[in-house]
């Protein structure tokens, strides 16, 4: 078969790489000097009693924060970073990283308008405490070891103020930033200088991430998930993982499979897997992390999807 056969996908994936490579950089640089500007007003010590491991507050700070931002999995690698160099607890932090993709707000929406009230509620609840469950465990396994300390090393630039833990030095320390341009322009350096560090391995899982979606149609999904077969929902939850699926992609990729019968514990289990993590997240977290805490991960988002799929396909059985 000729190459012009393939220009269609060829020219989606081009069209997706090019389009998802701005929108992640303007992501990853706002999002970090976001979590600078937060850092610069709120001292760690503040921080870490805020979302500490020591008792359940933490955990639901942390999943109650990741539900309110509408980030994508990519999205919440300057977060993450952010959160552990204010001495965030890693428990916390983690279900942070989980919630975010699941349970924003965007998605929500989404869902609620393609599936209806009760999937929405019922997916919701399912990965909230899926999530803070998860995070708790791996904090009691110590898998915070497994934290790469370079990734998260303060940088030195600039000096950073001496304010009371308290809101009005807060408010105060708010009000000094918003008045030394220096500083302001210190802390978009740094995030610039964030995303040059993480800018190969961006461009590298995009590029993965936009292969998979120009070359793998999504009749492939369909007839996978659609499957009577009792292996359904943890085959959807791992063909969900390689994808780099956008909040504004979910509704047309689930309504099909919906429209065509598909049980809604597969189609669950395959939200969780696309939006919880993908490919481009993968080679972004090579980054942070080591290789047990990645494998982790990725263990703890496949668990979250099939217990999911399962609790669906369980109650509308």
């Amino acid at each position: 078969m000729s190459l012009t056969a393939y220009l269609p996908q060829i020219q989606d994936s081009l069209v997706f790489f090019l389009l998802v490579s701005v929108e992640m950089a303007v992501l990853f640089v706002g999002v970090s000097f976001l979590v600078g500007v937060i850092l610069e007003v709120l001292p760690p010590e503040r921080v870490g009693n805020i979302l500490s491991s020591r008792n359940g507050k933490g955990y639901a700070v942390g999943a109650g924060l990741g539900a309110l931002t509408p980030f994508c999995s990519c999205s919440t690698i300057p977060m993450v970073v952010g959160m552990l160099r204010a001495n965030a607890g890693f428990g916390p932090t983690m279900t942070f990283l989980f919630t975010s993709p699941l349970v924003n707000p965007l998605l929500i929406a989404l869902l609620w308008l393609a599936l209806g009230w009760k999937f929405t509620v019922i997916y919701a609840l399912s990965a909230l405490v899926l999530t803070m469950t998860l995070g708790y465990l791996l904090e009691r396994l110590k898998f915070s070891r497994f934290i790469r300390s370079d990734a998260i090393s303060v940088p030195s630039c600039g000096k950073k103020p001496e304010f009371p833990v308290n809101d009005a030095g807060a408010r105060a320390a708010f009000s000094r930033l918003l008045g030394n341009r220096t500083r302001q322009k210190e802390l978009f350096l740094d995030a610039l200088d964030q995303y040059r560090k993480f800018m190969p391995l961006i461009m590298l899982g995009i590029g993965i991430g936009a292969v998979v979606h120009g070359f793998v149609p999504l009749d492939f999904f369909v007839e996978v998930a659609g499957s009577d077969s009792p292996w359904a929902v943890p085959v959807s939850a791992v063909i969900g993982i390689p994808l780099y699926v956008r909040v504004s992609t979910m509704v047309p990729m689930v309504m099909p499979l919906a429209a065509k019968g598909v049980a809604l514990g597969a189609i669950a289990a395959l939200v969780i897997g696309a939006a919880g993590a993908s490919l481009p997240e993968m080679v972004m977290l090579k980054r942070l992390v080591r290789v047990p805490l990645m494998l982790a991960f990725l263990a703890s988002v496949f668990s979250i999807a099939v217990i999911t799929g399962l609790v669906f396909n369980g109650i509308y059985a």
